[in-house]
């Protein structure tokens, strides 16, 4: 074979035809798997030369990153067929811890979690699998995938070999290394490499880490390729001896390949993640990749001779509150990013086929060695509806929402949403924590000490009316509030008042990823404890006994919330926060839609119970994606809780549209 440095000297077309013959282009266009098995299986994938081997054969991995926990589950098999149309020959899948072990012991493999039935349809379809189980993902979700009960530990220490921690990760990886060890190549299955950890070079806290999850991976019986994946924080340091590395990067790809190079000369390249377009934290631009930079990355990519891995390849959504947040070098240092995760990847955030996939099967059938001579279909395009406009009908105040929870708690101080009883002992995981406390006073100052996590809205009451009300979130720290005081009018003494403080705190979201230690203490991942993380103190004095109710919006809480008698809505202002309903009627069989929220503040949207997501009028995103699984024929309910104060909507209502809107025109960012 000829050495890569030679190839880089030849052409692309050159390229391709040395490379043809060995690749088996002809017999790609059959079935993959028969391809690569014929004879007998000897060995899994190999990484030692120019290019990867595959039991005796050479391979040029085309792979795509998807994820299951972002697409619902009837969906897979049409985004992995949109995937083999393209001519890749490989997923890349995360595994989320979070959502697989949500009580610490307690596993969930089921549902949408089905974790073997991703991988038998990926099988199917012809695709081998790149497996990534964590611990630790990053992705734009919610804490790097970490389960928040981790965070009970006062001491913990995360992505390090902090004994709680990776007793911890032990235990998870025996559970989902073990399910599917069989489902390895060797073994006869898709999986042809897993992932150590993940861009542990730019965390760097322990060097000692990278070799203890290697050895618990083993320990389960994982024998097939183990790699590495970095960004810029690739390095001797941090990768391990003996283990493939790999880089991700979105430009820059000779200089970005040459490091890698060097760092391993004798081994075949790979672009580990290829960013082929980027995220939205709330409040910025919509970001786009343009086609012709994208396309130019990928060229030299492939001309390069290196295996690629396009991140994403399908986005998807962040349902429920699982979209995760950014640490970043600059005020405010906390980004919480967007509900839709569409990265202006290949195929939007629905699925559909974009100009990019195309641009993208251009250049793979122009540069990629091997690439088949033929493409399967893609499935046929997705069918949008345009239900219009569905009127809000009921109505609950938010007191109501807090009355029909069933857990109350009672803490001599406040506590985070993670520190309290609730879930079986393993705390509030995600959602809104609710606090109230009485107390008396001849005036002064309320201090919130450090920062809330992430947002609250606040109220003051005496025993017969509100007095104050505000929003503040994490970039205010020490937050006051003056308490007047109150004279009597006959004596003109300052009277000794009862007060009542409330707050509903928001966690929007656990930070994913965090640069070494180059963020202030509350945006570092170690500290990403949500709700209140400190005292309230009036003037001088911690306030005691808090009343603290976690309102998760869970699946439970739905159920009831829908047997509920809501008040009708009358008039056209309302005080929030508060929960709306209305109906929506479907006849014949659903199809997918998009919601719109024109007029409404901040909140999450609920059809059927299922969460949506987030919603928020700062944008960029407009329209919230709900795919036809979550509806039915005949009725569906819609609630939407709003958080802004003064609701203000001459006759509230949602639109059921047949298209996105990601950004407005003049809102978006080309990277």
């Amino acid at each position: 074979m000829i050495h890569a440095l030679a190839c880089f000297a030849t052409s692309a077309v050159l390229l391709q035809l040395i490379t043809a013959a060995a690749i088996g282009e002809s017999k790609l266009n059959g079935d993959l798997y028969d391809y690569y098995t014929q004879g007998g299986i000897e060995k899994g994938l190999v990484a030692e030369g120019d290019f990867f081997n595959l039991n005796n054969k050479d391979i040029f991995i085309l792979s795509g990153a998807m994820h299951y926990f972002r697409c619902p589950k009837p969906y897979w098999r049409n985004r992995l067929l949109k995937l083999k149309a393209a001519g890749l020959n490989t997923v890349d899948v995360y595994v989320a811890w979070n959502l697989h072990e949500p009580r610490p012991g307690e596993f969930n493999f089921q549902g949408n979690l089905d974790l073997l039935h991703f991988l038998d349809t990926a099988k199917e379809v012809g695709l081998f699998v790149i497996f990534r189980p964590g611990p630790y993902i990053c992705s734009e979700w919610e804490w790097g995938g970490l389960p928040h009960w981790l965070l009970r530990d006062p001491d913990m220490k995360i992505r390090t070999t902090y004994p709680p921690f990776i007793k911890a990760v032990d235990r998870y990886f025996g559970q989902v290394l073990s399910l599917v060890k069989e489902y390895q190549f060797t073994k006869g299955g898709p999986i042809i490499a897993v992932q150590i950890e993940n861009e542990y070079g730019s965390y760097a806290a322990d060097e000692k880490y990278m070799p203890s999850v290697m050895e618990i991976i083993k320990k389960y019986g994982i024998v097939e390729l183990l790699f590495t994946s970095d960004g810029e924080g690739i390095s001797d340091e941090y990768t391990l001896p003996g283990i493939l590395a790999t880089i991700n990067f979105q430009r820059n790809a000779n200089v970005k390949l040459d490091i890698l190079q060097r760092q391993q000369p004798n081994r075949p390249l790979m672009v580990m993640e290829y960013w082929s377009g980027w995220f939205d934290h709330w409040g910025e631009n919509h970001h786009l990749f343009p086609n012709s930079a994208y396309t130019e990355t990928l060229r030299t990519i492939l001309k390069r001779g290196a295996s690629v891995n396009f991140y994403m390849f399908y986005g998807g959504t962040n349902f429920g509150f699982m979209n995760g947040a950014n640490s970043e070098r600059s005020d405010p240092y906390y980004y919480p990013t967007i509900t839709s995760y569409d990265y202006d990847a290949p195929l939007s955030e629905s699925g559909d086929i974009t100009l990019k996939w195309k641009a993208t099967v251009e250049e793979l059938r122009a540069y990629a060695p091997g690439f088949p001579s033929s493409l399967p279909e893609p499935p046929p395009p997705t069918a949008y509806a345009k239900y219009g406009k569905v009127m809000m009908t009921g109505y609950l105040p938010l007191q109501q929402l807090l009355d029909t929870v069933a857990i109350i708690e009672q803490h001599e101080h406040p506590v985070s949403m993670e520190m309290l009883d609730c879930n079986g002992g393993s705390g509030q995981a995600y959602g809104f924590t609710f606090y109230r406390a009485n107390f008396e006073s001849l005036g002064g100052k309320v201090r919130v000490e450090n920062r809330i996590a992430d947002r609250a809205q606040i109220w003051l009451h005496t025993s017969d009316k509100l007095i104050f009300k505000d929003v503040f979130d994490w970039s205010k720290e020490n937050y006051e509030l003056t308490v007047a005081q109150v004279k009597n009018l006959k004596t003109k003494e300052v009277e000794r008042k009862l007060y009542k403080l409330e707050l509903l705190v928001e966690n929007l979201g656990r930070v994913n990823f965090q640069w070494h230690n180059d963020a202030p203490p509350f945006a570092t991942m170690d500290n990403q404890r949500k709700g209140l993380v400190g005292n309230i103190l009036h003037n001088s004095e911690i306030l005691t006994n808090w009343e603290i109710i976690p309102l998760q919006f869970d699946a439970d809480y739905m159920k009831k919330l829908m047997s509920m008698q809501w008040l009708d809505i009358i008039g056209t202002s309302w005080i929030g926060p508060a929960a709306f309903m209305g109906t929506l009627d479907i006849s014949g069989t659903p199809q997918d839609t998009f919601l719109r929220l024109d007029g409404w503040g901040k909140g999450v949207a609920f059809v059927n119970g299922f969460n949506l997501g987030r919603y928020w009028k700062k944008g960029p995103q407009q329209t919230l994606y709900v795919p036809a699984p979550v509806l039915h024929t005949g009725p569906n309910v819609i609630i939407i809780f709003e958080l802004e104060f003064d609701i203000r909507l001459p006759s509230p209502s949602v639109t059921f549209i047949n298209q996105p809107v990601l950004s407005t025109s003049t809102r978006e960012t080309y990277m």
